[in-house]
């Protein structure tokens, strides 16, 4: 009595045009489909709303006045000196002591 073969020969082989499969040179069926559905969108900053800068972590966070002030308790604005980033205050996204740059949206 012969054994079968053990091994991937068993399993049947997909044809390139089979369901599921693109033809070459076609476009995507849904282009827009799943990136809609898991991306998000890019959101307006509010109208007064502050950019803060960070120097350290190169990242531009937003935030309302109101907690620009509790970060910016202590700071140093020093504009004259025409750096790029003249204030050394608190990031808010990486929580350390950094030189940043403000920008307010009116």
């Amino acid at each position: 009595m012969s054994t079968p073969e053990q091994g991937f020969d068993r399993l049947r082989h997909r044809r390139a045009d089979g369901p599921g499969r693109a033809a070459p040179g076609a476009a995507p069926r849904d282009p827009l489909g799943r990136s809609a559905l898991y991306s998000v969108a890019e959101q307006q900053a509010p109208l007064g709303a502050v950019s803060v800068d960070c120097s350290a972590c190169r990242v531009t966070s937003v935030v309302t006045p109101r907690r620009l002030l509790r970060l910016a308790m202590p700071s140093l604005h020093l504009p004259v000196l025409g750096g790029r980033h003249p204030s050394w205050m608190r990031c808010p996204s990486c929580g350390r002591r950094a030189w940043v740059r403000l920008g307010v949206r009116l």
